[in-house]
């Protein structure tokens, strides 16, 4: 199969059947990748994948275009799945880090994607693991460390938003455009 003209049904028959359960939950879907790697990575640029799960997104950017695609997940067993397929499918564009987001130097990279990774500390269906239980405190620590970190981007930096409610981004950045019901958002930093 060719990363770059699959269908999400095809994706998802690559992972095993536990992981291919929470695709419509929790995995980026093939055009919402697609598009969000078209405003983000412009030739010569980074991009990190905040909460990069079983590593769709980065999969599907990084046969999609010539940028360095980072994700960074937290879970071992997603970022083995995530490194397999990379290998499986010769992306060399592609790194997966094994860390909690908050351990990872964002000046290491030009632009964002944020596919609501935070939403399992506060809704617990669909959940990832059971490790997972219910904090409040957690999800807005989270958010709040996201919004420090864009803040503090540079001019220009671009962050695409996948569902949620956007309280991750600072008021230093504007709308561009949105599609998909409102649910895929687009942002540059003005300011």
């Amino acid at each position: 199969m060719d990363l770059s003209t699959i269908t999400d049904t095809e994706f998802d028959s690559l992972y095993p059947q536990k992981i291919k359960m929470l695709s419509g939950t929790h995995w980026t879907p093939v055009a919402i990748a697609k598009k969000a790697i078209g405003y983000l990575g412009a030739e010569g640029k980074s991009v990190l994948d905040i909460g990069s799960g079983s590593g769709k997104f980065c999969l599907i950017a990084g046969a999609n275009s010539n940028s360095k695609i980072t994700g960074v997940e937290q879970r071992a067993n997603l970022v083995q799945i995530s490194r397999k397929l990379a290998l499986t499918y010769q992306l060399e564009n592609l790194d997966f880090i094994l860390d909690d987001m908050i351990n990872v130097d964002f000046t290491s990279y030009d632009n964002f994607y944020f596919f609501n990774s935070f939403e399992e500390n506060i809704n617990l269906k669909d959940k990832l693991g059971k490790e997972n239980e219910f904090s409040l405190d957690k999800f807005n620590a989270y958010i709040l460390f996201l919004r420090e970190r864009f803040d503090s981007a540079p001019k220009g930096t671009k962050i695409v938003t996948y569902c949620g409610e956007c309280e991750e981004i600072p008021e230093s950045y504007r709308l561009v455009k949105s599609s998909n019901k409102g649910n895929l958002k687009f942002w540059v930093k003005g300011i």
